[in-house]
């Protein structure tokens, strides 16, 4: 799959984003995986990939400054019939002012990635009571090639890129992060 150097671009400023705040390298467990929007759980639209496991890449990290920072990455091989890119990175920061701080850093490096490569966003409407999140649209050369999503809930931030997919319905879209963000909602990454 060819990623269009926008979302390479964008991917690239949320590393060094990331690996601007250097710590230490923590085990990933199953509840820790559980905060993910997966490959496998786009299997219903689609999306079905025999070792999908083999694709993903966690990692978890324990920032100096005490934000936990864990990152999610799926990439199908070129060769796949059905291409994905799924990149995700939550924190969970020591204030909700530190989390508001990382939450328009993401946005800014997710912006760079964009500007000047053709690549436009275009808002998805959500549904009441959902005003804390939002649901962006890829659009490239007047075609939907993925999603941005972002939330943030008090000092949790999540933010996920879909590029081979695309949702504009918020209704799709509620039923399948839902369980995600209420697993969030309750987690704890010490």
């Amino acid at each position: 799959m060819k990623v269009p150097f926008s979302i390479g671009a964008a991917f690239a400023a949320l590393f060094l984003f990331g690996a601007a705040g250097c710590g230490s390298e923590e085990p990933i467990s199953e509840a820790d995986k559980g905060i993910f929007l997966r490959a496998g759980d786009l299997a219903r639209y689609g999306f079905q990939y025999e070792s999908a496991d083999s694709y993903e890449k966690f990692s978890k990290a324990k920032q100096l400054d005490g934000t936990y920072k864990l990152t999610y990455r799926f990439r199908t091989p070129p060769e796949e019939r059905v291409p994905l890119l799924i990149y995700a990175n939550i924190a969970v920061a020591r204030s909700e002012s530190d989390a508001a701080l990382l939450e328009k850093a993401e946005k800014a490096g997710v912006m760079i990635g964009f500007t000047g490569s053709g690549i436009e966003e275009r808002e998805v409407t959500m549904q009441p009571g959902d005003e804390r999140s939002r649901l962006r649209v890829l659009v490239k050369d007047g075609k939907a090639v993925g999603n941005v999503f972002t939330v943030r809930d008090g000092r949790k931030t999540y933010l996920l890129m879909l590029v081979g997919v695309s949702f504009e319905d918020a209704r799709d879209w509620k039923r399948l992060i839902e369980p995600k963000l209420q697993r969030l909602a309750g987690y704890s990454p010490a």
